[in-house]
């Protein structure tokens, strides 16, 4: 036999029932809604149009810069003024050290010369570290 669940209320119970029932609609719609952004999400403003942020291989990128593409491009710089046999990178961010071997047979004045040269040029061209040029003898 099945049993039919019948609700038998009052006036007075639906009455405040549909109150409840209305109350609860009318606060759930004034609940704060900031959770749900549904906006456009747009890039830092840095003149770039967003690309900064989304290209790895632009240089205003902070992941486009590592230790071995600056020791790379040192070493090319220092190559480029001759006399040098060796060179050697010691990295204490934001120092670096450089220890350059000369050719033998350079005199000492030109040994200086060379230390100065390039202690110059790669602190021309490597701002962002504090360059230290040692000579090997």
């Amino acid at each position: 036999m099945i049993r039919l669940i019948s609700f038998k209320y009052t006036r007075r119970q639906a009455l405040a029932w549909f109150v409840l029932l209305a109350c609860v609609l009318l606060l759930s719609g004034c609940g704060d809604d900031h959770l749900r952004d549904t906006g456009p999400k747009t890039y830092g403003h840095d003149g770039y149009l967003g690309l900064s942020n989304s290209n790895p291989n632009l240089p205003n990128n902070i992941h486009y810069y590592s230790y071995t593409n600056d020791f790379n491009f040192m070493e090319e710089k220092l190559r480029q003024l001759g006399g040098i046999e060796d060179v050697h990178f010691t990295n204490q961010d934001p120092h670096i050290y450089v220890r350059l071997v000369p050719n033998r047979g350079l005199s000492e004045a030109q040994i200086e010369s060379l230390a100065k040269e390039a202690q110059e040029m790669l602190q021309f061209n490597m701002p962002r570290y504090t360059i230290h040029v040692k000579i090997k003898r």
